[in-house]
């Protein structure tokens, strides 16, 4: 049987992208089919949602232009902080455990487990303490990382796009997106046909939204000198875990009346599912920005963490 999400399916229908370089892999859930989606598209180790790609139930299969890496996109970036794009792509290091059958056991691989868990905190450990050693140390006023309010910040952003992405009509949120993502969201609007359109709905949370990876870093080192006007970037992937249907609806004429009818191969039927949502906001020579969705990630491969 696909594990491909209804709204993968749905997208895949208009044309042959595969999901963005980042691919989210739902929980097992009691009583709930598991699900994996896909949304952004820039590579796992280059940008917002370029890994993997995901969306919504079924989500969407979104891809983004190829992209060069972080650091020389960096580079180029830095020429004119005040016209930097504000999707960078996704800061390397970033790493996310394994789950399910992917996460090796630690009774029949105890070994390997501990070497990926080793690996987990000792990544952690640095997170934890570069950030607060940027953000107290070389920014003034002392940056204000939000971490409470990260999870509600993030369930307001993941409803409102994929929402407005149903809907067909990104404007409301294009302050909300990320530049390479709402490119690709848009993308698929235009391909939808005509009469067409998408109706999704999140029923309910199934787990609170957990971070499962918080980055601070400096993304230029010409102001080091004046601390109030440093340019730095804050970056999070949340785990986000839902109970969530997308159904396709065409409007076709029967009997002088337009009626709205599902689409052959739509689904309504309420799915869990589990995406790892990448939120971001730019702070540009002091200047904090608000906060953005870059795109969606996958989780790491064990091949990953112990090649680094």
């Amino acid at each position: 049987m696909s594990t491909r999400t209804p709204m993968q399916r749905l997208l895949q229908q208009h044309n042959g992208y595969t999901p963005l370089l980042v691919q989210s892999f739902s929980q097992q859930q009691p009583c709930l089919r598991q699900s994996t989606r896909l949304f952004s598209n820039t590579s796992y180790n280059a940008a917002g949602v370029r890994n993997n790609k995901s969306y919504a139930p079924q989500q969407p299969n979104i891809k983004q232009p190829a992209q060069k890496s972080f650091e020389v996109m960096k580079k180029e970036q830095m020429k004119n902080i005040e016209q930097m794009p504000n999707d960078v792509g996704l800061i390397p290091g970033t790493f996310i455990m394994p789950s399910g059958d992917k996460l090796p056991s630690l009774f029949q691989e105890p070994g390997l487990r501990f070497k990926l868990e080793k690996y987990r905190i000792w990544l952690r450990i640095k997170e934890v303490f570069g950030r607060h050693y940027m953000g107290y140390f070389h920014v003034k006023p002392r940056a204000d990382f939000q971490t409470s309010k990260i999870p509600s910040i993030s369930k307001s952003l993941y409803t409102d796009m994929y929402t407005h992405f149903a809907q067909g009509n990104l404007s409301p949120i294009s302050s909300q997106l990320c530049e390479n993502i709402y490119s690709s969201l848009d993308q698929r609007i235009i391909a939808r046909g005509p009469n067409t359109g998408m109706q999704w709905q999140l029923h309910r949370w199934l787990n609170e939204p957990k971070i499962v990876s918080h980055k601070y870093m400096p993304m230029s080192l010409e102001d080091n000198k004046d601390k109030t006007k440093q340019t730095t970037i804050q970056q999070v992937v949340v785990r986000m875990q839902s109970l969530q249907s997308l159904k396709k609806i065409k409007k076709v004429r029967q009997g002088g009346k337009v009626v709205e009818m599902l689409e052959e191969g739509s689904s309504q039927v309420a799915k869990a599912v589990t995406e790892y949502l990448v939120v971001q906001r730019l702070c540009k020579r002091g200047k904090m920005g608000e906060w953005m969705v870059w795109g969606t990630t996958r989780e790491s491969s064990v091949e990953e963490a112990l090649e680094s």
